[in-house]
């Protein structure tokens, strides 16, 4: 599925792959030419994970990468790019695509290396898998001081893992820092922080259900409106119905009225 979790979890079956050619080089030279057999292969990497994962519009917006400056390029253009400082790092997104400088610079067109961001670490570090590092698939654990910058990929919303930033958020919101000490440390080490589960599931299920409406809405014809409308208040009790209709503006509660009305010639 369309997801940073599926990006992440097409990224851990290639641990451990190592050498040339190997199976994402082999995919990457059928569409693109055997030179791509034994040439680095992060960004071919990161191109196999968001093709089989169902990302590749997310993560390659203009196609597929095998050269990173312009994979970075293409996040610049469409404004979802953020550069390698402290505080930006910090605020990363498990599935963003991390770019890296060994020298340093932070500069887009000096970018050496690129892996997929798992975890944040705070501190300015990451965790994350990459491709083609010692020419093996493996976990790192990198610095700022490296990082060029973050893509930023439009996953689907409601699969989104949450920041840390955001995970802040719904614990000032969920527990009130203005009366009472915020919960610290794991859910294991203070159940208090259940708080914030029961609010991140709570928010998860609500974007599935929004999800799978708008789905059923866009393969719905126009014509089959009726049919759903039909469906709907056949599940309602009469009152329910009322309620309904008494709380539309006024302009099209008189509407339905009306219709209803000429319907059973009242």
């Amino acid at each position: 599925m369309a997801s940073a979790a599926g990006m992440l979890a097409e990224a851990r079956k290639s641990l451990g792959m190592s050498g040339r050619p190997n199976t994402i080089t082999r995919e990457y030279a059928s569409r693109h030419g055997d030179e791509f057999l034994r040439a680095a292969w992060c960004d071919m990497a990161v191109t196999y994970w968001a093709r089989h994962s169902g990302n590749a519009k997310a993560v390659l917006p203009s196609g597929d990468r095998a050269y990173t400056v312009w994979h970075a390029q293409d996040f610049q253009k469409i404004d979802q790019w953020y550069s390698g400082t402290t505080a930006n790092v910090d605020k990363a997104r498990p599935g963003d695509i991390v770019f890296f400088d060994w020298g340093e610079s932070n500069s887009v067109g000096a970018i050496d290396h690129v892996g997929v961001v798992e975890k944040v670490l705070g501190g300015g570090r990451l965790q994350t898998i990459e491709g083609n590092t010692s020419d093996q698939c493996l976990r790192r654990v990198r610095s700022s001081a490296a990082i060029a910058g973050l893509g930023r990929p439009d996953y689907q919303e409601d699969d989104m893992p949450l920041s840390n930033e955001d995970l802040q958020k719904i614990r000032d919101i969920v527990w009130n820092t203005d009366t009472a000490p915020a919960p610290g440390g794991s859910a294991a080490g203070n159940p208090t922080w259940r708080h914030v589960n029961i609010v991140r599931d709570t928010y998860s299920s609500v974007q599935q259900v929004k999800a799978a409406v708008a789905a059923l809405a866009a393969q719905s014809p126009a014509g089959a409106q009726p049919a759903i409308a039909q469906s709907v208040l056949a599940g309602l009790p009469p009152e329910a119905v009322v309620d309904a209709v008494a709380a539309l503006p006024p302009e099209n509660a008189q509407k339905i009225l009306d219709g209803l009305r000429d319907r059973l010639g009242y």
